[in-house]
């Protein structure tokens, strides 16, 4: 058993006779996938209790929290990170919680990093707020059916599959067309962008469907890449990891090209194709007109 996992076993102490004990993933997910999941499946696109569980498993760090023996919420939380806090009827004090368990890490984190909260829904934003935290980046979920299509590629461009040739030159693409797009505050380094490429091309190309899926687009006068997709599996359906047009070939088709072909090949074996979008990107209109759905939207928060 790892140190961690030793460390968050002990029952800890909060304020106003409030204590958190940590549950097992297996034990957390009876609460978690009900008042969690189903309570805001508007919010996110999860399939079933099995996916969530796996969410569970990863963070290892859920605990419920007990108010007179009586389980009254829960909650994912480690020193410098906090997400999917819960309420169990019939307690109400969400924001009491808030406040109780933003104490806490205060106490348990390292003073020079920040606290990060993860996947708040839009109806708690202001509650956090109120407690000094700030708004990192506003997401959407958004879904539609797969469908057989037939995409159309304009004039003067070639599609491929992705390469592991490609990786510096995805990572380059994909650093410009955020820097050209006022919806990207942060745009992460080259050494990221490259190792997300790397991971796509180890997990994902064994996957014949999601390497499918996956394209670039090439400039037939120069040789270059101009376009990317790349897919991932996630919780049992196909999520767009990664869509990027060089801003000097926008507004040709070219996205739309990437869209219709995810969506025809996923189509083979997957009911439904995904993707996350940030709430200021002018690409939500091109995927609305595509049939993609938004559903709330979903907040990353941090306090220093």
């Amino acid at each position: 058993m790892s140190e961690q996992v030793q460390s968050i076993n002990e029952c800890i102490d909060l304020e106003d006779g409030l204590r958190l004990v940590y549950q097992e993933p297996k034990e957390f997910i009876r609460y978690y996938s009900i008042y969690y999941g189903q309570k805001y499946a508007d919010y996110f696109f999860r399939r079933s209790p099995a996916s969530m569980i796996e969410i569970a498993a990863i963070f290892d760090c859920g605990y419920f929290i007990i108010k007179d023996e009586t389980v009254v919420g829960g909650v994912f939380l480690k020193p410098n990170f906090m997400a999917d806090l819960f309420v169990v009827p019939p307690y109400e004090d969400y924001e009491g919680l808030v406040h109780s368990l933003l104490s806490h890490l205060k106490k348990i984190s390292k003073p020079e990093d920040e606290i990060y909260f993860r996947d708040i829904v839009e109806e708690h934003v202001p509650t956090y707020e109120q407690q000094g935290c700030l708004i990192r980046e506003v997401n959407y979920w958004m879904i539609r059916p797969t469908q057989a299509m037939n995409p159309m590629l304009p004039e003067g461009y070639r599609s491929r599959s992705v390469s592991g040739e490609d990786t510096n030159e995805i990572a380059s693409l994909i650093m410009k067309s955020y820097r050209a797009n006022p919806a990207y505050k942060q745009i992460g380094t080259k050494e990221d962008y490259m190792n997300h490429v790397e991971e796509f091309i180890e997990k994902y190309q064994s996957n014949k469907t999601m390497d499918e899926c996956s394209r670039v687009i090439v400039g037939k006068s120069t040789n270059t890449i101009v376009g990317v997709c790349l897919h991932m599996e996630f919780e049992d359906y196909p999520l767009i990891v990664s869509l990027a047009v060089d801003p000097d070939h926008q507004q040709r088709g070219l996205g739309r090209f990437l869209l219709a072909h995810s969506i025809n090949i996923s189509s083979k074996e997957y009911p439904a194709a995904r993707l996350a979008v940030l709430k200021d990107n002018p690409a939500i209109k091109l995927y609305e007109d595509l049939g993609f759905i938004r559903n709330k939207s979903v907040v990353d928060m941090f306090v220093g």
